[in-house]
């Protein structure tokens, strides 16, 4: 997860913990992510503070996408067609757990 805002980035983490037993790996700049990805064989969802024409086409979508991560972005509500024609998830904010469950469902993500 790559959330700036320790508010929403432990709602984030207390929502998925409520839905099932994970693991999660919290950043808070993109240029942490190739570090904290190295050896991660596998991730379900990356749920990204950015908007899509930030993430589209950089290493970390290629990082994540490599991993097998279901991208759903917080942030840039405005780009959520684009988000679903990439195959990526949206998350509006305010959100709630309901809201977060029914992202991942939205990418393939069966908790």
């Amino acid at each position: 997860m790559l959330e700036s805002n320790a508010l929403i980035a432990e709602d984030i983490v207390g929502s998925l913990a409520a839905i099932g037993p994970c693991r999660t790996i919290h950043i808070t700049r993109a240029c942490q992510a190739a570090t904290r990805l190295a050896g991660e064989r596998r991730v379900s969802a990356a749920f990204l503070e950015m908007q899509y024409a930030d993430l589209r086409g950089t290493r970390l979508e290629r990082d994540l996408t490599g991993c097998g991560a279901r991208i759903i972005l917080t942030v840039g509500e405005d780009d959520e067609p684009l988000a679903r024609s990439a195959g990526w998830g949206m998350l509006v904010r305010p959100f709630t757990e309901q809201m977060i469950r029914d992202a991942l469902l939205c990418v393939g993500v069966n908790r």
